[in-house]
């Protein structure tokens, strides 16, 4: 089995393991699992209005998972890709944008879960609640700009961009009080899973084409 195929297969399956389960489960209402969001927002909320610095903090954060600081992001750099001569690269960019876009729309309409309701909200969101879209794309956007970065870029300064960033941003959204936990574990998952799942296709696609070549 090549590499590709083994990143496209390990991918897929956590993110069918992980995605699913929490999606049919809030479908459902499971009962453990929203008794255990919303402990947890209701801790979060305890959290940021006993600290006005936090809550500061985390409302300035969350911006960089805002659709479209992820969406420039995106284009922007394709064109500098584009332009170095990376063409492959630019069009997975934003095909990575585009999927993630799309996934979470139709799993927001296929859950269709309501926005945590708290006593003393800091911050509102339109929409469903489940995938949350911030975690979503900031997980697939920052995780596909890292991997396109050139190789002489620190393996630290990937796990950063393509790990640290989205987990940021993800719990900027529980700490707002505008998805609950399995809202942003969804979205995260799922938003790497797209980065790796199309990175795995598309370096799958390089080796047939070398293979036939040669």
């Amino acid at each position: 089995m090549s590499r590709s195929a083994f990143r496209w297969r390990l991918s897929l399956g956590v993110a069918s393991a992980v995605v699913l389960p929490l999606a049919i489960l809030t479908r459902a209402g499971w009962h453990p699992l929203t008794r255990f969001d919303r402990r947890a927002d209701d801790d979060a909320q305890t959290l940021v209005l006993a600290h006005h610095w936090l809550l500061s903090l985390v409302r300035a954060l969350t911006h960089l998972g805002d659709p479209i600081v992820v969406t420039v992001l995106a284009v922007v750099a394709a064109i500098w890709l584009f332009l170095a001569g990376r063409h492959r690269s630019a069009v997975y960019l934003l095909l990575v944008r585009a999927v993630a876009v799309v996934l979470g729309f139709t799993l927001k309409e296929a859950v269709r879960r309501a926005r945590p309701v708290l006593a003393h909200p800091v911050a509102h969101a339109n929409g469903f609640s489940f995938p949350s879209g911030h975690a979503l794309g900031s997980a697939a956007a920052y995780a596909s700009v890292a991997l396109v970065l050139p190789r002489r870029v620190p393996t630290a300064v990937r796990v950063a961009v393509a790990v640290v960033l989205p987990l940021v941003v993800a719990t900027t959204r529980v700490l707002l009080g505008v998805h609950f936990p399995s809202d942003v574990v969804a979205g995260l998952v799922l938003g790497w899973a797209i980065a790796l799942l199309l990175a795995a296709a598309w370096a799958g696609r390089e080796d047939g084409e070398s293979a036939r070549q040669a």
